[in-house]
């Protein structure tokens, strides 16, 4: 799956460039990239949740960050305005593989980013599988065509 590709994500935030966001070479800093990835990132998990946990009947799981690992394209420059992306990608028995992208608001892609996200017992603090019918949902998430549920 190429996470450069606008065409792969269902789910998108809008973010704007902030000056502060500027870093001492005058472009966006890549800590800010980092930052907007979140915010869709966040905003995609809660819809899941939303839309599985609350109709769907699923039971409650917890996600935490494993690993980030982000490639960055090109720069962007203040003001301005950017499309972060988010999807699952890859669902596992106890951990799941979001992909992502930023794009600038040319539409050109300037990071893409894969997040490992392990599921968590909130009791013992431990990675933990997923209730089965919680890793059905997502399996159908990473193989659906947007990352979205039909």
């Amino acid at each position: 799956m190429d996470l450069a590709d606008r065409s792969i994500y269902g789910f998108s935030t809008d973010e704007h460039l902030r000056f502060a966001d500027v870093d001492a070479n005058g472009h966006i800093n890549n800590g800010s990239f980092i930052e907007m990835m979140e915010n869709a990132r966040v905003s995609y998990l809660r819809q899941i949740v939303r839309q599985f946990g609350g109709g769907g009947g699923l039971p409650r799981f917890r996600l935490v960050i494993g690993r980030i690992e982000a490639d960055f394209k090109r720069q962007m420059f203040y003001p301005g305005t950017a499309t972060a992306c988010a999807r699952l990608i890859e669902a596992h028995q106890r951990k799941v593989v979001i992909g992502q992208a930023l794009f600038d608001g040319e539409g050109q892609c300037t990071a893409v980013q894969k997040v490992i996200m392990v599921s968590l017992n909130e009791q013992t603090h431990k990675s933990t599988p997923f209730d089965p019918r919680v890793r059905a949902a997502l399996e159908t998430l990473a193989a659906s065509r947007d990352g979205l549920p039909a």
